[in-house]
């Protein structure tokens, strides 16, 4: 099964805005959601064999819709105001995630409330979600290593974080 799905305009809203109470596995798997990757491809991204239940409930409920196997390809290239990601600069180390600046604020915003819990650091977590560029979120990337950096277990995974960080984050 080749099926693709991507984000709906109500997905699209529900990552920026966060409105619909989504839980955590659910809202991982709809940031992965693309146009481009395959079920077995988010399949092997999430590491869940039970993807297709999640994949359903996010189309259900009208959070992503599947893709037209060829059309949906040329017509979204069409409306995207970007060129689409190739090469080096879109793909990071061996993970072939695509560089995006939604995935990175949300990976800075997620790391900061494991280490302080959903209220600590909120201003840093405002200032990182109001961010509209790569440039203006790697300026945060000082501040937000220090937070993380005020706990242990952070410090000790600081090489780990600033490595997934990077290959998420747009050039």
């Amino acid at each position: 099964m080749m099926e693709k799905f991507a984000k709906t305009p109500k997905g699209q809203d529900e990552i920026a805005h966060r409105t619909h109470g989504l839980g955590l596995r659910a809202r991982r798997l709809l940031i992965l959601v693309d146009g481009q990757r395959s079920v077995e491809d988010l399949r092997g991204l999430t590491g869940d064999p039970g993807i297709a239940g999640t994949l359903g409930e996010l189309a259900d409920a009208g959070f992503i819709a599947p893709c037209a196997p060829q059309a949906g390809a040329t017509a979204s290239a069409g409306r995207d105001t970007a060129p689409p990601v190739t090469g080096a600069a879109g793909l990071r180390a061996n993970t072939g995630h695509a560089a995006s600046l939604p995935l990175a604020r949300d990976f800075m915003m997620n790391t900061l409330r494991t280490f302080h819990g959903p209220y600590g650091k909120l201003d840093l977590v405002k200032r990182i979600h109001a961010t509209q560029g790569a440039a203006e979120l790697r300026v945060l990337i000082g501040e937000w290593q220090a937070a993380i950096g005020e706990s242990r277990i952070g410090r000790n995974r600081m090489d780990e974080l600033l490595a997934r960080l990077e290959e998420v984050l747009p050039a």
